[in-house]
């Protein structure tokens, strides 16, 4: 068991022992190949993944063929230590989207079996998956108003406040797509900004 993980996660999940034991020991962990996929467009996703080490991505691939970042996922914040397609989870659906490791990343599944299964054991379990399907909802619904409602300079200032560590990690051409813009568009507003 690697203490420092089981420690931050423990602290970014607010659980307390016996509780935590229960859901750690139901975690299965794997290497991740940098450019390895966990998620491929029209698989299945039958999984809830936590990132230890590393750093993935999430997109799809629109109608022109393109590829759109939707998320980037780190071990820093809770909202971008999971990676799932949760709607695939729930209605055993086709996914849409890809995950794709960006480096070598150590990650923990958990599956949606497990899941299941402890989300209806009892009252403590029934509460957390709530709290969490809350979390992802929140997530999802606070990338879209970005999208809608600023513009493209006002996601990168925001990103740039919120998740500074994502320009030392993210290839340029990922962080323009995740924008909504060109990488020269985004070069321009960065020159303009800085």
């Amino acid at each position: 068991m690697n203490n420092s993980f089981y420690n931050k996660l423990q602290k970014l999940l607010e659980i307390e022992n016996p509780f935590f034991d229960e859901l750690y020991s139901l975690l299965q962990c794997k290497e991740i190949q940098k450019n390895d996929f966990v998620l491929q467009e029209n698989d299945t996703c039958k999984f809830i993944g936590l990132l230890e080490e590393g750093s993935m991505r999430t997109f799809y691939i629109n109608e022109k063929g393109e590829d759109v970042s939707f998320l980037f996922h780190f071990n820093q914040q809770i909202e971008d230590l999971f990676f799932t397609d949760y709607e695939s989870v729930l209605l055993g659906t086709k996914t849409k989207l890809n995950i794709q490791a960006l480096e070598n990343s150590k990650v923990h599944f958990i599956t949606k079996e497990d899941w299941n299964n402890l989300s209806n054991k009892n009252v403590f379990w029934q509460y957390f998956s709530k709290k969490m399907t809350e979390k992802i909802y929140l997530s999802a619904k606070k990338r879209v108003e970005h999208l809608l409602y600023y513009t493209p300079e006002n996601r990168y200032l925001k990103l740039l406040e919120e998740k500074p560590h994502i320009f030392q990690k993210i290839p340029q051409k990922y962080i323009a797509s995740y924008i909504g813009i060109t990488p020269q568009s985004l070069s321009r507003i960065r020159n303009r900004i800085n």
